[in-house]
C-alpha cells in the first residue's frame, strides 16, 4: 500500500475515532437516553408546529447518601430504574408522551419535554396545567424512592417545570437552555425554602428539647429474651419531624447535627436512668461527634455518671465509615471510653462499606451486620456462607454478633441455626418507650 493510501486510511480512522468520541457525548448508553444537544432539532420542529413545549425536570437528589452507603454503581442503577419507571408511566398514560433526555451524558437530571396542545389556551392556563402535572409527578417520585430506599423522606423529590415558547427572533438552543435554567432554578428555590422551614422547626425542637426517645430491644436469640436495647430518637408529635431519618438528615443539611445528637443522647440516657433499665443500652455515635467539643472532652461519661447509670452497661455504637473518616480522633476517644468501662459496637457491617483493618483497630465487643445482609438469608446460601465466616472471625476477636433487620420467622430461624447469638428487628419487637418494655 502506498504512502498516500496509508495517510488517507489514517485520516479516515482519525475521523471515525473523533466521530465516535463525539457521538459518545450525545448518548448516555447506561440510561438509554440521548443528551440534550442531540435533540434540539426535534424540539425546534415541535416548537415550530405547536408554539410551545413543556419541560419537566426530575432530580432525585439522593446521590450523596446512596453513594456513601452502596457506591456510585448503586446510584447509577437507581437512576436507570427511574428512567424505566418514567417510561412505564408514560406508556400507561400517567405522563404525556414526549421526549426523554439528559442534559449531558452521566448527568443525574432527567428531562421530559412534553407536548402542549395550546389551541386558544392562555399562557397562565398552560403554566397552571404544567404546575399541576409537576406536583402530581412529585408524588410519583416519592413513591418510587419509598419502594427502593429506606427512609426516603430524607430525599428531596421536587420536580421542576418550565413552559418553553417559540420565538422566531431567538435561537431555539437559547430558548431551550433558558427553560432548563428556569426549571433547575425552581427546584433549587423550592429546596432552599423547604430547608429553611425545616431549619426553623429543628431550632424549635432544640430549644424545647422536643425529642422522643424510644428503645428497640436486642434479643438473645437462643433464649428469646431481651438482652439490651438500642436508643433511638425522633421529633415529638406535632413537630413535623416525627420521622427519625427526616430529622437527622435535615440536621446534617442545615448544620445542626451536633446539638441534635447531643440532645438525643442526653434524653435517651435520662429515660434509661429514670426507668432504672438493668440491661445494656446502645447509643449511636455519628461522624459529627468528631466536631463536638463536649463529647470529645468526656461529656458522655459525665452524663452517665450524673444520671446514675453504670458505664459498663452503655455500649457506644459506631460505623466503620464513621471511624475511617476520623480515625485518629475516634481511636483516642474510643480508647478513653473503653478505659472508663464503656463497650464498643461496630454497626452496619455489610452495608456497602467494609474495612477489616478498622475492625482490627477498634476490637469491638459487638459487631452488628446490616439489614441488607439479613434480608432473605434463609433463601441465599452465599449469605449463609459469608455469615459463617463472620461468626468465625468474631469468635477470634471475642466479639458478639448482632443481626439487624430481622423481618420474618424464616430469617430468625436461619440465624439461630447458623449460631448468631443476638438480633433485633420488627419481627422481634418495634421501638417503644422504655416504660413499655419488659426487662
Amino acid at each position: 500500500m502506498g504512502r498516500e493510501a496509508m495517510t488517507e486510511l489514517d485520516d479516515t480512522s482519525n475521523l471515525r475515532a473523533e466521530w465516535l468520541q463525539y457521538r459518545s457525548r450525545l448518548f448516555d448508553r447506561d440510561l438509554g437516553l440521548p443528551a440534550l444537544p442531540s435533540v434540539v432539532d426535534d424540539l425546534r420542529r415541535q416548537l415550530e408546529d405547536s408554539g410551545s413545549v413543556g419541560l419537566l425536570m426530575f432530580m432525585l437528589n439522593a446521590e450523596r447518601q446512596v453513594e456513601e452507603l452502596w457506591g456510585w454503581q448503586a446510584y447509577d442503577r437507581l437512576i436507570a430504574d427511574f428512567v424505566k419507571a418514567l417510561r412505564a408511566r408514560a406508556g400507561s398514560g400517567g405522563l404525556p408522551s414526549g421526549l426523554l433526555c439528559v442534559p449531558a451524558v452521566r448527568a443525574d437530571e432527567i428531562l421530559s419535554f412534553v407536548p402542549v396542545h395550546n389551541g386558544k389556551r392562555s399562557r397562565p392556563s398552560l403554566e397552571q396545567w404544567l404546575r399541576e402535572l409537576a406536583a402530581e409527578l412529585e408524588g410519583f417520585v416519592s413513591q418510587f424512592l419509598t419502594e427502593r430506599l429506606q427512609g426516603s423522606d430524607r430525599y428531596c423529590s421536587h420536580v421542576g417545570h418550565a413552559l418553553i415558547e417559540f420565538d422566531p427572533k431567538v435561537r431555539v438552543e437559547r430558548v431551550v437552555y433558558r427553560g432548563l435554567r428556569e426549571a433547575r432554578g425552581e427546584v433549587f428555590r423550592r429546596t432552599a425554602t423547604a430547608e429553611g422551614k425545616g431549619a426553623e422547626a429543628l431550632r424549635r425542637i432544640l430549644e424545647r428539647r422536643d425529642v422522643v426517645s424510644v428503645f428497640q430491644p436486642i434479643y438473645d436469640l437462643v433464649e428469646r429474651k431481651v438482652a439490651a436495647v438500642e436508643a433511638l430518637s425522633r421529633g415529638a408529635p406535632g413537630t413535623g419531624l416525627e420521622d427519625a431519618e427526616a430529622l437527622f438528615s435535615l440536621s446534617e443539611r442545615v448544620g445542626l447535627v451536633v446539638p441534635l445528637e447531643r440532645l438525643c443522647r442526653r434524653r435517651s440516657l435520662e429515660e434509661a436512668g429514670r426507668a432504672r433499665w438493668p440491661h445494656l443500652i446502645f447509643v449511636n455515635m455519628s461522624p459529627a461527634a468528631a466536631f463536638d467539643g463536649e463529647f470529645l472532652e468526656g461529656q458522655l461519661l459525665r452524663d452517665v455518671t450524673e444520671l446514675g447509670l453504670d458505664p459498663r452497661k452503655v455500649v457506644v455504637e459506631v460505623t466503620e465509615r464513621t471511624y475511617a473518616q476520623h480515625q485518629e480522633v475516634f481511636a483516642r476517644v474510643l480508647g478513653e471510653l473503653r478505659a472508663e468501662g464503656f463497650r464498643i459496637a461496630v454497626d452496619d457491617l455489610g452495608s456497602g462499606y467494609s474495612n477489616l483493618s478498622a475492625l482490627a483497630d477498634i476490637k469491638p465487643e459487638f459487631l452488628k451486620f446490616d439489614h441488607l445482609f439479613t434480608k432473605d438469608i434463609h433463601r441465599q446460601r452465599i449469605k449463609q456462607d459469608l455469615l459463617t465466616a463472620i461468626l468465625s472471625f468474631a469468635l477470634k476477636m471475642e466479639t458478639q454478633v448482632i443481626a439487624e433487620g430481622i423481618e420474618c420467622e424464616e430469617e430468625l430461624e436461619a440465624l439461630r441455626r447458623l449460631g448468631v447469638p443476638l438480633g433485633q428487628g420488627y419481627h422481634l419487637a418495634r421501638p417503644e418507650r422504655i416504660d413499655a418494655l419488659t426487662p
